[in-house]
């Protein structure tokens, strides 16, 4: 028995005509936005830019290609907006020192690394000989025995 492999589930229904639902509620939110800022600013050299951005964003929103940018711009402009709100943490700043005249630094030499300690007895002796020599042949195993 075959079964049918659905493919392209990445790509999204369309609702409206050509427009997916996503698309929908955005360019509607944008002709909502635009229309509110037409009646309510009564300036038309104030409202015209403003009406421009909103339709703008609308489009960049409902259309702008997710190829583009790798991910859809919804997620690009919230990272964005995060970015400029939240506290920024600087792990390093590069300072510069000032030399002061007629004053040396001193040097302070480091203790030396600690060499490892060879282990005593049998059995840490051999533990130590996997560790560094890796598994033993079966001659050697056999040397061991008898002992």
């Amino acid at each position: 028995m075959q079964f049918h492999i659905p493919q392209y589930i990445d790509i999204e229904d369309k609702i409206f005509g050509p427009l997916t639902l996503k698309q929908a509620i955005y360019v509607a939110g944008g002709v909502g936005g635009a229309y509110l800022v037409w009646r309510t600013v009564p300036y038309i050299f104030i409202s015209a830019p403003l009406i421009f951005g909103i339709g703008l964003l609308a489009w960049a929103l409902a259309f702008f290609p997710r190829e583009k940018l790798g991910r859809p711009f919804i997620e690009v402009l919230e990272a964005g907006f995060n970015y400029m709100l939240r506290d920024k943490l600087y792990t390093w700043k590069k300072t510069t020192k000032e030399a002061v005249a007629g004053k040396e630094e001193q040097f302070l030499p480091s203790e030396p690394l600690s060499t490892p300690v060879v282990p005593s007895g049998k059995l840490s002796s051999t533990s130590f000989n996997l560790d560094v020599r890796g598994a033993p042949k079966t001659g050697e195993i056999e040397k061991d025995r008898q002992l």
